[in-house]
């Protein structure tokens, strides 16, 4: 009775001190967990095995071991994730020169050469150098190793899905010889300055893996890094056509040879100067998305949709998204009243089954400039557009073009900030 008294006479604050008190203890973390949890790195380009191993000041060995993988020769895979228990980061540069010399090479960065030569091994600084790494501390950047002449890069997303535009922006010395491809598929390359871009793809069929990312820079040892791509959940269509639609697949194969010669054009430049817009102001639904796999008159999913079709009106307005000029304008077998536009460095895009054309080959247009209207002429089995893009040859989503903006990250690597990276020291490329 008197604990009973004892209780209901405490006030009522005092009770709930206690109570979140208690809560709070429980809920801390042992100081075990703590500091076992360490530091969660995410790779990017640059990050090989020797620059982690200088960056946080970790044997090589131990880095290759946490990441469990038993072919050391292969750098980290770009976009996947590294454990690091003991951290102590380390800014500065990470050189190999070719020519030059330890000398030469300490006197360009202010430093003594026999501090150099010391830092990195050497017993003197007198050796050749022939790509031996050269660790200078200092700055307020991280280590990384970049292919020749590249003192910074980026790329548009990691990790990476199939059937999405990829670009990689770097500030680097302009070389005519700059061959970057994934997984042997070049991709194209432009300059602008100092300035870098590179836009690639890859098509729905792509799948999971890491595809190797390779630099050729001239005549210099190639740069490669391993880069994660991770499969998406894709539709599943089941359409039909009817027998004579069906096995035209002459007129199909000719349409296409006659519009690959358009894509494969390129214009060294972009021709945009907005955020890309939807074709459609107004539409009942999207009734097929990209890489839908699809299963034609009961057969296998043995090809997939490569673009978007809109569900919409006869008559409705098709817009151009962004600026480009129009290179095709007509009817065609397959794709009915068609029309393509070039935005610049190898991007296209096609809108197709319109019921009529408004625009001329050699027609330049702006954002919401009006193209056409839509319709269902051609191999069609209703009132639809079907929107597509490409770089180069290659499909690419549209739908993620417009949710993930890369075409104002392509806009701002060809001419916008990069990050602070205009001020960064250009290496020279060793002639």
């Amino acid at each position: 009775m008197v604990e009973h008294d004892t209780i209901h006479s405490m006030p009522r604050w005092t009770i709930l001190c206690i109570l979140i008190f208690a809560l709070t203890l429980a809920h801390v973390p042992p100081l075990s967990a703590q500091n076992e949890a360490g530091l969660t790195h995410v790779i990017q380009p640059g990050d090989t095995w020797l620059a982690l191993s200088t960056r946080f000041d970790v044997s090589q060995a131990s880095l290759i071991d946490e990441a469990g993988t038993i072919n050391s020769q292969r750098q980290p895979i770009i976009g996947t994730n590294i454990l690091l228990h003991e951290v102590n980061s380390l800014n500065g540069k990470l050189l190999r020169p070719l020519s030059g010399g330890m000398v030469e090479t300490a006197v360009r960065h202010g430093r003594s050469p026999w501090e150099v030569s010391l830092r990195g091994g050497q017993n003197h600084p007198y050796a050749p150098l022939l790509y031996t790494p050269i660790f200078l501390p200092g700055g307020d950047k991280p280590p990384v190793e970049l292919p020749t002449g590249f003192s910074s890069m980026a790329i548009s997303k990691a990790p990476a899905n199939p059937g999405e535009a990829l670009g990689i922006q770097a500030w680097a010395d302009p070389v005519s010889e700059a061959a970057i491809s994934l997984q042997s598929e070049p991709w194209n390359t432009f300059w602008n300055g100092h300035r870098l871009l590179a836009i690639g793809a890859t098509d729905a069929f792509f799948g999971a893996g890491t595809p190797e990312l390779s630099i050729q820079v001239a005549e210099h040892p190639t740069w490669t890094q391993p880069w994660l791509f991770e499969d998406k959940d894709w539709f599943y269509d089941q359409v039909s056509f009817a027998a004579t639609a069906a096995n035209e697949q002459e007129s199909m194969q000719l349409e296409r040879a006659q519009l690959k010669q358009i894509w494969g054009q390129i214009t060294p430049e972009p021709l945009w100067t907005s955020t890309f817009a939807w074709p459609l102001e107004e539409y009942v639904e999207l009734s097929s998305h990209f890489g839908a796999r699809r299963s034609v008159n009961g057969g296998p999913y043995n090809t997939y949709h490569e673009g978007t079709d809109f569900s919409a009106y006869r008559g409705t307005p098709v817009l151009a998204p962004a600026g480009g000029k129009v290179v095709l304008a007509e009817f065609l077998v397959v794709r009915g009243g068609a029309i393509i536009i070039d935005h610049g460095l190898g991007i296209y895009s096609g809108y197709y089954h319109l019921s009529d054309i408004k625009v001329l080959i050699g027609d330049e247009v702006g954002r919401g400039d009006v193209l056409g209207e839509v319709g269902t002429t051609g191999r069609s089995t209703g009132n639809h557009l079907h929107w597509d893009m490409l770089i180069g040859t290659t499909w690419v989503d549209a739908e993620d073009w417009m949710k993930g903006e890369i075409g104002d990250w392509i806009r701002a690597a060809w001419a916008g900030p990069l990050s602070n990276q205009d001020h960064l020291e250009v290496p020279s490329i060793p002639k």
